[in-house]
């Protein structure tokens, strides 16, 4: 039994060579993103292991039918960039890991609107931009506990980020399609998607990318927005659109955002060895204003994350190898 593991960082290596040495079994470690051309890579392996936000496309995954490569096992929860039809009908079995810490990116979320609420981006600027430090009333910023906080999905990371927020004195209004039955007195759902935009001042999206919402938040929602609210995207970027979210921010119809995922993230990104610099003038843009905080796709990025979503890999491809059922097909969570 052997596996190839693509996309690795060097702080994932340590934990994929525990688990190896734990379990028996060989596992090899490629830093290349997994594609048509890289594929080949992979001949010979019982299973691949792989990290990346660029699309798994039905060439990739008629290129494992014709290498007998049945099993694919991701070390991240989304599955938005998978053809998944493509992979059913070429027999491979796809797993994810679902929850590898909650809390690693409901924390990032807390910590970026702490950031934007208290105008942090200023200060910096301040110092960068003007060579000047000081105090200044421009700064003010307001508590965590004086707002409405909204949070779209009510998921794992969802529900630790309500807990957070509760935790710091929001009110927490939430929006589900699909609410869960308790909510443990720390928020309330509302009906409509409106009433949350409506009434928060900062909103955290916490939900899958699909069809159903790629550019949900656009020109109109922002207007539907309070002017002094923060919008956090730790979810996916497809769900916002770069340039209206660009225009709310520049013409004041919304205050501030935190941006973790963007829209077409290239390979680059997840590439913890790249020197490519930023050539996106969306992404330029953003970067150089102050009440935006703009990072690259890390919320997840803490030393829980990074085991659990080796580990948890590694051991669906095992149990797949053995003719076992793994605990995280994607078809079934």
């Amino acid at each position: 039994m052997k596996f190839i593991i693509y996309n690795v960082r060097d702080d994932e290596i340590p934990f994929v060579e525990k688990w190896g040495r734990d379990h028996h079994v060989e596992v090899v470690t490629t830093t290349t993103t997994l594609n048509t051309e890289t594929v080949n890579e992979a001949q010979g392996f019982d299973g691949v292991s792989c990290l990346q936000t660029i699309p798994y496309t039905k060439e990739l995954f008629e290129a494992f039918h014709r290498m007998g490569i049945r099993y694919l096992a991701l070390r991240n929860v989304g599955v938005d960039n998978i053809d998944r039809a493509a992979a059913k009908a070429n027999d491979v079995t796809i797993t994810n890991v679902p929850a590898y810490s909650p809390e690693s990116i409901a924390e990032f979320a807390v910590m970026m609107a702490l950031y934007l609420t208290r105008k942090v981006g200023y200060m910096r600027q301040q110092l960068q931009d003007q060579h000047e430090f000081h105090f200044s009333p421009e700064f003010m910023g307001r508590l965590i506990s004086e707002q409405t906080v909204g949070i779209i999905g009510t998921g794992r990371i969802g529900r630790a980020a309500i807990h957070l927020f509760h935790g710091l004195g929001a009110k927490v209004i939430a929006y589900d399609k699909y609410p869960q039955k308790s909510t443990n007195g720390e928020f309330t759902y509302v009906d409509r998607l409106e009433t949350l935009l409506n009434q928060s001042d900062i909103i955290s999206l916490h939900m899958p990318a699909t069809s159903d919402n790629h550019h949900l938040f656009n020109h109109e929602v922002f207007e539907e927005m309070k002017a002094n609210a923060i919008l956090i995207n730790t979810a996916r970027g497809s769900i916002v659109n770069t340039n209206d979210l660009i225009f709310a921010l520049e013409s004041g119809e919304i205050a501030a955002a935190g941006i973790d995922t963007l829209e077409n993230e290239s390979a680059d990104l997840q590439d913890s060895r790249s020197t490519k610099k930023v050539a996106d003038a969306e992404l330029i843009k953003l970067s150089v204003m102050p009440n935006v905080l703009v990072t690259p796709h890390s919320a997840f990025h803490t030393t829980e994350s990074v085991k659990n979503m080796v580990n948890i890999s590694l051991n669906n491809l095992k149990a797949m190898v053995m003719g076992e059922k793994p605990a995280n097909l994607i078809d079934e969570n």
